[in-house]
């Protein structure tokens, strides 16, 4: 295994860790393309994402304006800084300095009461129900309705909301961002 080969195995891994979930399935690469653009107002393709995961068949090397796209989604300038930097001392990617926020797993507990708000005039409450399911009991001016569940691993505030596994009724699951612009608010309402 060539150390490039290495170096992309480890980026990969980088992504996931940022992401906060693995690749398992093509609402993964849907999420993680539509991260790309919003965190960073560039495009990778969803089907040029799976390839790079092995997801779909893949016979030529990634390009590096890909890799580097990546690369900055995980802190680093581009693929030549992450292979120069990322090893040095052991370095982890760098984060960008994050505002108050919630990883699901570790911060609540089931039953929990959260009031999310985002522009304009947007507010969705929810109870979390554990394994990062959460099911809209109140909502006002959005497309999330009472009654939809949802999937959430981590809210920061401020940021857009990614959720996956928006589940309607009669609808087929899909991902769906909350706040792209001027991102989410939430409040803890009630702790069960």
């Amino acid at each position: 295994m060539t150390d490039n080969t290495n170096f992309i195995k480890l980026l990969l891994s980088d992504v996931e860790a940022r992401m906060g979930r693995g690749m398992l399935s093509p609402k993964d690469f849907e999420f993680l393309s539509a991260m790309i653009e919003g965190d960073l107002n560039e495009r990778v393709s969803v089907s040029t994402l799976k390839r790079l995961w092995g997801y779909s068949k893949y016979t030529s090397s990634p390009t590096s304006s890909t890799l580097s796209v990546l690369c900055r989604l995980v802190g680093y300038l581009d693929w030549e800084d992450y292979q120069n930097n990322r090893l040095k001392n052991n370095r982890k990617p760098s984060a960008q300095v994050l505002g108050d926020k919630i990883t699901v797993p570790t911060d609540l507990t089931p039953g929990d009461r959260l009031r999310l708000t985002w522009a304009p005039h947007r507010v969705c409450e929810v109870v979390y129900h554990g394994n990062n399911d959460f099911e809209v009991v109140a909502a006002v001016n959005t497309g999330i309705k009472v009654g939809d569940w949802f999937t959430c691993s981590l809210i920061v505030s401020g940021e857009p909301l990614w959720i996956s596994n928006l589940r309607q009724f009669g609808k087929a699951p899909v991902a769906y961002v909350c706040g792209k612009q001027g991102g989410v608010r939430f409040e803890i309402i009630h702790n069960a």
